[in-house]
């Protein structure tokens, strides 16, 4: 956890999230754009990739005996071994550094926030297992058997569960500190009309005061010149 933290400590500034944000997405947009729909438009459904909810044995086989070789060779080079390697980390980093910030602005400190920031590098770890059992199958070194199939499947369904998790629980913190934000301006709002109360306050028994010290002053005066006459 201490490597995390002095990792997390360079990247949580609005800067650095900002690009890892931009780069991230920048590398999904590539996919969503280039290779996705050329390898969903071959097999006639969804790549592996974004079957959310996992896949059968029947629908791995059918997805890959549809690949003819120039898209097999797409989805290995670039979409698994190069944007597939570089957007679970880049997403990763970018969640775990935005918890951190509003786990830091938000004062969140324990066990649970501890936990939250490695759930990103979790659903990270199981993309890239999803990748491996993907390359596996669609290379043909392995056929597309229950075993593999369960695997791949059962990393596909955690990593977007996972990662949904860490979405979850940015949009809570950003809630809280939203929420902390607005207590914290009625309250300088609320301490400011104190103050101008007691502003008023003093002033209003500093006015009489100063009337009764004038009035004793001008009954002294006149009884010193009724005196001096």
């Amino acid at each position: 956890m201490s490597i995390l933290n002095s990792l997390l400590l360079k990247t949580s500034s609005i800067k650095n999230i900002s690009i890892l944000f931009i780069a991230s997405h920048l590398v999904l947009l590539v996919m969503m754009i280039y290779t996705f729909p050329v390898i969903n438009n071959q097999i006639g459904t969804e790549a592996f990739d974004l079957q959310t909810f996992g896949y059968s044995v029947s629908v791995a086989e059918s997805i890959v005996y549809s690949l003819d070789d120039r898209t097999t060779d797409l989805y290995i080079f670039p979409q698994l071994t190069l944007l597939d390697l570089f957007y679970p980390f880049l997403l990763a980093l970018f969640l775990s550094s935005l918890l951190f910030r509003l786990f830091s602005i938000t004062e969140s400190k324990s066990k649970t926030t501890a936990m939250l920031l490695t759930i990103p590098f979790l659903a990270m770890l199981f993309d890239y297992a999803e990748n491996v059992c993907i390359i596996l199958m669609v290379s043909k070194s392995m056929e597309p058997g229950e075993a593999i199939v369960f695997l791949s499947s059962t990393c596909t369904v955690l990593k977007g569960f996972i990662t949904s998790i860490a979405w979850i629980a940015v949009l809570v913190y950003s809630v809280k500190w939203f929420r902390g934000r607005g207590t914290g301006k009625n309250q300088l709002v609320a301490s400011k009309k104190r103050l101008k109360g007691r502003k008023r306050f003093s002033f209003n028994h500093s006015v009489p005061r100063q009337k009764s010290l004038i009035i004793f002053e001008t009954k002294d005066s006149a009884q010193a010149d009724f005196k001096h006459s």
